[in-house]
């Protein structure tokens, strides 16, 4: 997973610093859509996300994630 999310967040350009709340890359995929891309289910993707939200390296809302701390998930991804 946190593979996944560090390609998706390596692929995106930049954020614009003008742009409010675009200091923070954001990954616009469901649960779902994401475990897909990782090639798990869709439960055992929510659970890792929940378990790195309460890390503090993203936040979750509705179809969007934001990744809060780019380094630390690159240590989770090896």
């Amino acid at each position: 997973m946190a593979t996944t999310l560090d390609t998706l967040t390596t692929a995106q350009p930049p954020a614009s610093p003008l742009r409010p709340g675009g200091r923070h890359p954001q990954i616009a995929l469901t649960h779902e859509q994401l475990a897909a891309l990782a090639g798990t289910s869709r439960e055992t993707c929510t659970k890792v996300l929940h378990d790195y939200a309460d890390q503090g390296l993203l936040r979750l809302a509705r179809g969007r994630i934001t990744v809060l701390d780019t380094a630390r998930l690159k240590d989770a991804a090896g």
